[in-house]
């Protein structure tokens, strides 16, 4: 049966455009705590005040102290531990697009500059916000995915040295300033794993360096992050490999929720089988689940309850379903299976995959269709149903607003899921009585209903967020609406002979992915990718 785990904690993006409200996040708290969860982070990457730093999290929606402090008791109350969890290397794009940062301590892209004196200034001062407002001495400083790192001004400055060798500068400066507030650090792994591995972070063969190893101090944690293998072995594998370093380790799974309103719970319990089943067996005592928001924070932040009740029922020993229900029912009041639910809208393309066609076929242009290659036709029936059930739950749920927002969703993917597909046929086909039909029938109709999935989406957004964020989504979804109009009137246009031709409409769709067969689904959730051929100047 192996070892139980020890410390067991969720991860909130507060990062992705969504900054959750604190009342939300206490609510979250108290559920989570009556799981068994005992510790939350935060993952803020620029969403909290600095002294005398006005652009960190400008216009963010960035927590107060007087906020984090508030939490931070909170959590302790409910035996919680509430830890920082920041950026210190990547990921910082949000204050790299302000010229105070960008010409004192931008090394390229969203990547801090190494060894500079101001990058250090300004990791002084998150320690010491993390030291004023947080109870715990546990810090995660992130230094994930900064691939390009010492390759920007850095190289020019110092000329080109080994990846490995700039992590190790910057991660002996970090290990002062930790040490000076009384911090102890966990940190990603894949940096360091890939720099032994020739750029992989989970090879077939797991290899490591002592100088690798020596890079990283022993007194910081390494967490290791796998969020989409579902065999036990794989993971078992990668756990070894990582014992290979002197630090301790933790094991960061996944509550997916980044992939567009839809959560994925029943493929990060099928994830969570494997990986909770070798860390018990291979004597992993920690264990942190993410719940990243990324492209947008359109998911709610309770949507993946399901996954983490499942995950907390197997902390000891291997658990199914039931157990989960029961942990879910006395932490929420409600029923496992009905939240489950809410997975519903992406289940187009099958149960328990990490496919997301909800994401793209709602910002699919009709006109381009950049991935009808990948949707099926005659899914109406689906997502009809998906609706009259989701709306059905929104009923009798404190939880109501989320099934409600989904349910929209459903509305929305009856006309618009196939419809790039049906326009192009009836157009190619020359079908003027079809095309007029859908020109001042379905169109006007889909985005009629594209404006009551946001108003439901408001709904929720002020229910769990702070305000900062939403203008995305009503650049986002108040574009579809406008583009749907259009294409609907071009569509009229054309069926009356204003116009001779529709230019998108004479091509071809060509898949997105290479080797994908017509009709089969996709993991992709790139709003502007989806939404146009050339978003970037």
């Amino acid at each position: 049966m192996g070892k139980k785990i020890k410390n067991l904690g969720v991860m909130v993006d507060c990062s992705r455009d969504a900054c959750y409200k604190p009342e939300a996040v206490e609510e979250f708290i108290s559920v989570i705590a009556r799981m068994g969860y005992d510790m939350l982070m935060l993952y803020t990457e620029d969403t909290y005040e600095l002294e005398d730093e006005p652009y960190f999290g400008y216009m963010r929606g960035r927590y107060s102290p007087a906020e984090l402090k508030r939490l931070d008791a909170f959590a302790r109350e409910k035996g919680v531990e509430l830890v920082p969890c920041i950026q210190t290397l990547a990921h910082l794009g949000a204050i790299t697009r302000w010229q105070t940062y960008g010409e004192k301590c931008v090394d390229v892209n969203d990547i801090l500059l190494v060894g500079q004196p101001e990058t250090y200034a300004l990791i002084d001062k998150m320690f010491a916000r993390a030291a004023e407002c947080f109870t715990s001495r546990r810090i995660h400083i992130g230094m994930d995915e900064a691939y390009m790192v010492g390759l920007g001004r850095y190289l020019d400055l110092h000329g080109w040295k080994p990846r490995f060798e700039v992590l190790r500068e910057h991660l002996a400066h970090i290990s002062e300033i930790a040490k000076k507030y009384g911090f102890s650090c966990m940190l990603w792994s894949d940096m360091f794993v890939k720099a032994a591995n020739g750029g992989e972070y989970y090879p077939e063969t797991f290899r490591m360096t002592q100088e690798l190893v020596d890079a990283v101090s022993p007194e910081m944690q390494l967490v290791y992050w796998d969020y989409s293998h579902t065999e036990q072995s794989f993971y078992e594998k990668m756990i070894d490999g990582h014992r290979n370093f002197r630090n301790e380790l933790w094991f960061s799974g996944v509550a997916w929720s980044c992939l567009g309103f839809t959560p994925h719970n029943r493929f990060s319990m099928r994830a969570a089988d494997a990986s909770m089943a070798a860390c018990r067996g291979r004597g992993v005592e920690n264990v942190l689940i993410t719940s990243w928001k990324d492209d947008g924070a359109e998911s709610s932040l309770f949507s993946v309850l399901p996954a983490l009740a499942y995950i907390a029922a197997n902390r000891e020993r291997p658990a199914g379903e039931e157990e989960a229900a029961r942990i879910f029912r006395d932490a929420v009041g409600e029923e496992f299976a009905d939240m489950l639910s809410l997975d519903l809208p992406d289940e187009a393309d099958g149960i328990g995959t990490l496919n997301n066609p909800v994401k793209y076929a709602l910002y699919n242009d009709p006109f381009l269709g950049l991935f009808d290659y990948h949707l099926q036709e005659g899914k109406a029936a689906f997502f009809e149903e998906a609706e009259k059930k989701l709306s059905g739950l929104a009923e009798k749920s404190r939880f109501g607003y989320v099934y409600e927002t989904l349910a929209r969703v459903c509305s929305v993917m009856q006309l618009k899921y196939d419809l790039g597909i049906v326009t192009r046929r009836a157009y190619r086909a020359k079908d003027m009585a079809e095309l007029k039909r859908l020109g001042e029938e379905v169109y006007p109709e889909t985005a009629r209903r594209v404006r009551e999935l946001y108003a439901a989406f408001c709904r929720q957004w002020e229910r769990e967020c702070k305000p900062n964020g939403f203008e995305v989504h009503d650049i986002r979804l108040g574009g579809l609406a406008c583009r749907l109009e259009h294409c609907g009137r071009l569509l009229c246009e054309y069926a009356a002979g204003s116009i001779g031709k529709i230019d998108p409409l004479d091509e071809d769709p060509l898949p997105m992915e290479k080797g994908k067969e017509r009709g089969e689904g996709l993991l992709y959730s790139i709003w502007l990718n989806t939404a146009m051929t050339k978003p970037l100047n």
